[in-house]
């Protein structure tokens, strides 16, 4: 009965070892406001309003620049509703979303991140299972494209980055874009 017991046990916590949601990523403030940019909050929340998100030269700018726009059209919908909120939901929706937490004690930064040809992307976001960095590009950044007076769509930047990442046969579970000086190809510990 013991040994049964303690193989029991072994068996169920190296189950949960191999369990990892390499999907989950904590995402960031700016300005006080957590943003998730095409990623799911994990937890429950209520939508205080939508908004129309027009930024000028979406596609020509970085991540960050998108994300601080956000922010300050939501504070002036927000300011013209009088409603507060906690977070803006942007890229999951027809309009993006101003939100508010269910519950405030929660770690509610924890957001769910989708894939693409397989990969994990991180937007603005970094996960939470240890990684290493396998690969470093120059994607979202700003500067090549406007040299070139092109300017990709952000879903075209990722694509490219897998691509990229892929050309160069590498290793590699995941892309971090735009939250760091380079974009990243990452491989889970």
């Amino acid at each position: 009965l013991g040994f049964a017991m303690v193989a029991t046990v072994f068996a169920n916590f190296s189950f949960r070892q191999t369990q990892t949601d390499y999907a989950l990523a904590r995402a960031n403030k700016t300005n006080n406001k957590l943003v998730f940019f095409g990623s799911e909050p994990i937890n429950e929340y209520e939508v205080v309003f939508t908004f129309n998100n027009s930024i000028e030269n979406f596609n020509c700018k970085s991540p960050q620049q998108v994300i601080d726009a956000s922010v300050t059209n939501a504070n002036i919908e927000s300011a013209q509703q009088g409603r507060i909120y906690d977070a803006i939901v942007l890229g999951t929706a027809d309009r993006d979303m101003a939100i508010t937490w269910k519950h405030k004690s929660k770690d509610n930064a924890i957001c769910r991140v989708k894939r693409n040809e397989g990969k994990y992307v991180y937007i603005e976001c970094e996960p939470l299972a240890s990684f290493d960095i396998v690969g470093k590009y120059n994607i979202s950044g700003v500067g090549q494209q406007i040299l070139l007076g092109t300017c990709p769509g952000h879903q075209e930047k990722i694509d490219k980055l897998i691509k990229k990442s892929n050309k160069d046969r590498l290793n590699y579970d995941g892309v971090m874009y735009g939250s760091t000086k380079n974009d990243l190809a990452i491989k889970f510990k």
